[in-house]
């Protein structure tokens, strides 16, 4: 698989998914929301830290958390080609921490601080059999690790929401154990929240990122192939089921714009995303989704695929 493409799994499932956080966080919600957890989906577009609570009485401030996620997802075209799909499975197991800092009084609203690091690898074709071959290539050769940090600042004030991020990541090949990808990204996101009802919040907002890269190409194109500059809609609804369970869908369109002086790129990208959440004790959270994404490119060689996605997921956060 390109290396690019890889790329473009990493974002399409990190979008929403910090969508989906921001909405259930009480940074986002308020105090009138009933609690809940949410845990990483789509690296993005804000970093998927994880929920904070609110604490009734004298809280301590806790400073610090470790957390890990375990997601099993069955794919309908495992290397994101235009035609000939295959499906596969993909396995993502990933553990990070955070440090936040106090929140301080700006501008009428809530400002706020974190830093973190993550660490991730990708399994192709665990489940399926790692020695299938699809575009004639054992499907484990896409095998690859991620490392990241990132620093975050959020602001809140009533109903609205802002974030700005910076962060760095490497991308790694497992076979060869050369790192094929590097990046380092200014994130943006404001968005503003609705409560139709005690039970049901609303979020529509707006994201971005500029992104400046690194990839290897064994020399074959320049270094800054893939510096590019993204923008996003995107709009999700949190509903309470009875008592314990969570249901998010999502929507979010993203146009992205290449910036290397030799290159005329851009891309139209559209994700659909429903899970289904489920605590498991204060510490925990079971997760089922189903997904849908679709692009389309301007660049004649890129491909412009489509795939349904089926996730399983499990997630633990441990605070401090």
């Amino acid at each position: 698989m390109n290396p690019c493409i890889r790329i473009k799994r990493l974002r399409s499932a990190t979008v929403i998914g910090a969508a989906l956080l921001s909405l259930t966080s009480p940074l986002v919600r308020g105090a009138t929301a009933p609690a809940a957890t949410v845990p990483e989906l789509f690296a993005g577009e804000l970093e998927d830290v994880g929920p904070q609570f609110l604490l009734l009485a004298a809280p301590r401030f806790l400073r610090f958390e470790l957390w890990t996620d375990l997601e099993i997802t069955g794919t309908s075209n495992a290397t994101l080609v235009e035609s000939g799909l295959k499906a596969s499975t993909i396995t993502s197991a990933q553990f990070g921490g955070t440090w936040h800092l106090a929140e301080r009084s700006f501008a009428g609203g809530r400002l706020a601080f974190e830093t973190g690091f993550k660490f991730q690898t990708y399994r192709y074709g665990l489940l399926a059999g790692p020695k299938e071959k699809i575009n004639f290539l054992e499907i484990d050769r896409n095998n690859f690790d991620l490392a990241g940090a990132h620093l975050q600042i959020g602001w809140r004030r009533n109903s609205w929401r802002a974030g700005l991020a910076f962060r760095g990541v490497s991308l790694r090949n497992r076979g060869n154990h050369r790192v094929f990808y590097e990046e380092l990204a200014t994130e943006w996101q404001v968005a503003r929240q609705w409560h139709a009802n005690p039970r049901r919040t609303w979020m529509l907002g707006l994201d971005g990122a500029a992104r400046w890269s690194n990839t290897d190409s064994f020399g074959l194109l320049p270094n800054s192939w893939n510096s590019r500059i993204e923008q996003g809609l995107f709009a999700v609804l949190d509903q309470l089921l009875g008592a314990r369970w969570r249901l998010q869908p999502a929507l979010r369109v993203q146009g992205s714009r290449y910036l290397h002086r030799d290159r005329h790129r851009s891309d139209f990208h559209t994700s659909g995303r429903v899970n289904l959440v489920h605590p498991l004790g204060t510490a925990a959270e079971l997760r089922l989704g189903i997904g849908y994404d679709r692009r389309t490119s301007s660049e004649l060689m890129i491909a412009d695929f489509h795939k349904w996605d089926l996730g399983l997921a499990g997630s633990a956060r441990w605070r401090f």
